[in-house]
């Protein structure tokens, strides 16, 4: 069973350090250019879907006619929200259609987000702001104190991994998204920011055991098909 994190104040604290590292910061002009040379896009993992803070457990409003819920309510219980997660799983795996899985995908990552509680949940959301703006190093701030608040909480690991990734940090993603698989194993978007990292890195054995991963768990994922078909041909010596 999951451990899900409560709420506490003096958690709550690190909310308003990372607003103080915030204003603390100097403004940057809109044209200036990141100090951290970015990786190529191609290679890129994705980002973390945004979307709403997911509702705590038993706010089944927030998610009625939902298709990606497939009918199933919202849980009220950790073991709900484990059988909800299997069900969603199970159906993602066998989708033919990408629109289908596409919606079934976010459910799943809106149900992920329960074990981290608000406080946790909170800390990455404005990460995942602060990065966007190119603050990466208070969103890395932000995301070790989440991370310190919830170790056993695969979500957060997973938001991390993408900050390091943004910061050229390509062995610390690849930390990071290995603790995130270890603690939820179909963790496709983990999956797949590994396998595009492993890539570009040269390690095409490893990188396509990931995409073979991913596509057990989450078959019509954007691109991952296809870069599981060259990359096999580049292992087997079938390319030109």
């Amino acid at each position: 069973m999951k451990t899900y994190v409560h709420i506490s104040i003096a958690a709550a604290s690190l909310i308003f350090l990372g607003q103080s590292l915030a204003h603390a910061q100097s403004p940057s002009a809109p044209d200036e250019e990141p100090l951290v040379q970015q990786p190529p896009a191609a290679a890129a993992p994705k980002a973390p879907v945004p979307h709403d803070r997911a509702p705590m457990l038993g706010q089944r409003g927030k998610t009625k006619g939902d298709p990606g819920m497939l009918g199933n309510p919202w849980p009220k219980t950790p073991e709900e929200a484990d059988k909800t997660i299997a069900n969603l799983l199970a159906h993602l795996a066998t989708s033919d259609d990408a629109l289908t899985a596409g919606s079934i995908a976010a459910s799943i990552e809106k149900l992920w987000r329960l074990p981290g509680g608000d406080t946790v949940n909170l800390l990455m959301d404005r990460a995942e702001n602060e990065t966007s703006k190119m603050n990466t190093e208070l969103g890395l701030k932000l995301l070790d104190a989440a991370v310190e608040l919830a170790p056993d909480y695969a979500e957060v690991w997973n938001r991390r991994a993408y900050v390091f990734y943004r910061m050229g940090n390509m062995q610390a993603a690849l930390g990071d998204l290995r603790r995130a698989l270890a603690l939820e194993p179909n963790h496709f978007r983990a999956l797949d920011g590994m396998a595009k990292i492993l890539d570009n890195l040269g390690e095409k054995k490893a990188a396509l055991k990931a995409y073979d991963q991913l596509l057990a768990i989450h078959p019509q994922i954007e691109g991952a098909q296809e870069a599981a078909d060259e990359l096999r041909k580049s292992v087997d010596g079938q390319g030109i």
